[in-house]
């Protein structure tokens, strides 16, 4: 049986209203999703950026369901302390320079707040 593809059902599917899903690595080696779908960008960046591992070394993805394709992972970098000790790094990889963009202003922005935290409980 022979199926095609209407201009209906193809408008449909690119117009979900849940785009992005955050992805976690189990130990096993799956991949489950974590949290629920997210419409916006700026919100699943913000959310990714703060996931945090299932467990060390674990890998994060931001999946992207009308492009279907990763637009964010996780990376972990293996450093040594200078007393010998290996200590893994996260480095945020962006596949999407949209995305990258976004998740740019969200560090920045953190950063700002941090800093005027900071100097609100300096002056008190």
């Amino acid at each position: 049986m022979k199926t095609t593809e209407t201009p209906i059902s193809s408008e449909a599917r690119a117009v979900t209203p849940h785009r992005y899903q955050i992805f976690r690595q189990a130990k096993n080696g799956c991949h489950f999703n974590f949290g629920s779908s997210i419409a916006s960008a700026d919100e699943a960046v913000e959310i990714f950026l703060d996931t945090a591992p299932a467990f060390e070394g674990g890998d994060l993805r931001l999946w992207d369901h009308r492009e279907q394709r990763t637009v964010a992972s996780a990376d972990w970098l293996v450093e040594i302390t200078r007393f010998g000790f290996p200590v893994r790094t996260r480095a945020n990889v962006f596949h999407d320079d949209a995305i990258a963009q976004i998740a740019q202003r969200a560090i920045e922005r953190e950063a700002y707040f941090q800093s005027l935290s900071q100097r609100m409980n300096l002056s008190a």
